[in-house]
């Protein structure tokens, strides 16, 4: 794909997620994707979605986690919760994005404030690829009760 193609549909992904538009992301993404979890979500209880050996998982399935399910697990969504996004990068067919979360965590009542790394590929016009990383350590500590 072309930089700005790539450019525009991960714009159009982010503006979907941030607005919760369900079949706006959905087009977005690729009936089958590659979702590279950090390990240690993969390792931790709560955090990762079901991914094959590949690390294959449905467009639904993404759909489900980053489009609500996820949000509504892990936030109290009745206080504040902020998506920015901090850099974008893209060339070709990649995209590099630094985003920030803040929002309350659901169980503690803690504040989340958690930077997020995503990379991904996109070809025909949707997005095939996702590789994030973020501060699960972090992330566990203000999620969780046992900490």
């Amino acid at each position: 794909m072309k930089t700005t193609d790539t450019r525009a549909l991960i714009e159009r992904y982010y503006k979907a997620l941030t607005q919760v538009d369900l079949p706006a992301i959905r087009q977005c993404l690729a009936d089958e994707i590659v979702w590279q979890l950090p390990q240690s979500a993969i390792d931790g209880e709560g955090f990762a979605v079901q991914t094959d050996s590949d690390g294959r998982v449905s467009g639904e399935q993404v759909l489900l986690e980053l489009g609500g399910r996820t949000v509504t697990k892990s936030f109290d969504v009745s206080k504040p919760f902020s998506l920015e996004i901090r850099q974008m990068i893209v060339e070709n067919n990649k995209a590099v994005v630094q985003q920030r979360i803040t929002a309350t965590a659901l169980a503690t009542g803690r504040p989340y404030d958690n930077q997020y790394c995503w990379i991904y590929t996109c070809a025909d016009g949707v997005i095939v690829h996702m590789e994030e990383y973020t501060d699960t350590l972090g992330a566990t500590r203000s999620l969780s009760l046992n900490y």
